[in-house]
């Protein structure tokens, strides 16, 4: 249990925060995960961002700006469906496994994270495709989506061709065992994998929980000057006590929190730790309030997670 927590204005401020400024899709899954709002108020959210293709994008992830569907979007619109829990749910999750299945690029062996249009919309440096640079700097996207869009279709399996899945998982886990570290950047890779091998039943699991302790205890930052800039800080790599390897930074975990507590903002968000470095200074702002949303309800989540909110 954490020796501090969070106080009741500072939860007032960041409701209201969600409330007045988040898109409507943060303000009802706050509402769905703390005051029992209803499934189809965040199904009804989430729909702006789905297309007629049955993927998900209109900039979903608020760092692409494209209308166009994508492996990525549609993995983060599977992710809250499935929060959900809810028959309203069932036709929309079937259609974005149909997408997710359709969309596979057998010639890769896996899915393209944004869509080719990317370029011809707003969008932060990282995610410009210059001849396949995004190839390359996302190591054949083999974790990046597939390994979260693995976890999702391991959770729908009887939707998804049998023999197809366990070949693609197997290579994936084949891919992790290879990588020399897991755990870059932002951790987005140690992300995704984390949330494979919390996936019920999914092919070497217990293999894949090694890896991803493995990882926390080698990759989280422990300096907290560190964590209002880009790094993998503690509640990104263990978002809930239940993550494989938060018990191996609770202390840091601890920290994180005091950190977190002494650091929102006077409006009651917490912000991005990135920006797009000048790109696109119109998107910009718009994406970085999108991204104050959704950090937010991250933060608030993980709070309560610990007991500290």
């Amino acid at each position: 249990m954490p020796q501090q927590k969070m106080r009741l204005d500072q939860w007032k401020q960041a409701r209201t925060f969600l409330q007045q400024h988040a898109r409507p899709l943060e303000w009802q899954l706050f509402r769905f995960r703390f005051e029992e709002g209803a499934p189809r108020d965040v199904l009804d959210a989430l729909e702006p961002f789905s297309n007629s293709d049955g993927g998900f994008g209109n900039a979903l992830e608020p760092d692409v700006r494209t209308p166009s569907s994508s492996a990525l979007a549609t993995a983060l619109a599977l992710r809250i469906l499935d929060e959900l829990q809810s028959a309203i749910a069932g036709d929309r999750i079937r259609i974005a496994i149909h997408y997710l299945i359709d969309s596979f690029e057998e010639d890769l062996q896996a899915w393209r994270v944004v869509p080719t249009d990317t370029n011809t919309y707003p969008h932060a440096p990282w995610w410009h495709d210059e001849e396949g640079s995004l190839l390359t700097a996302f190591d054949g996207f083999r974790i990046i989506p597939r390994a979260l869009v693995l976890g999702l279709l391991h959770r729908y399996r009887t939707a998804v061709p049998t023999r197809w899945l366990d070949r693609l998982t197997d290579a994936t886990l084949l891919h992790i065992d290879s990588l020399d570290v897991l755990g870059e950047g932002g951790g987005s890779d140690l992300e995704y994998v984390s949330f494979l091998a919390q996936t019920p039943g999914v092919p070497g699991q217990e293999r894949l929980i090694a890896r991803v302790r493995q990882a926390v205890a080698e990759t989280v930052s422990r300096d907290s000057s560190e964590w209002s800039s880009y790094c993998i800080t503690p509640l990104k790599a263990a978002p809930t006590p239940r993550t494989p390897g938060a018990e191996q930074i609770a202390d840091l975990v601890d920290r994180q929190i005091v950190h977190l507590l002494e650091t929102q903002a006077e409006s009651g968000c917490w912000n991005p730790t990135w920006s797009w470095f000048g790109a696109y200074p119109e998107a910009w702002e718009l994406a970085k309030r999108e991204w104050q949303g959704i950090i937010t309800l991250d933060t608030l989540t993980s709070l309560r997670a610990y007991g500290a909110a």
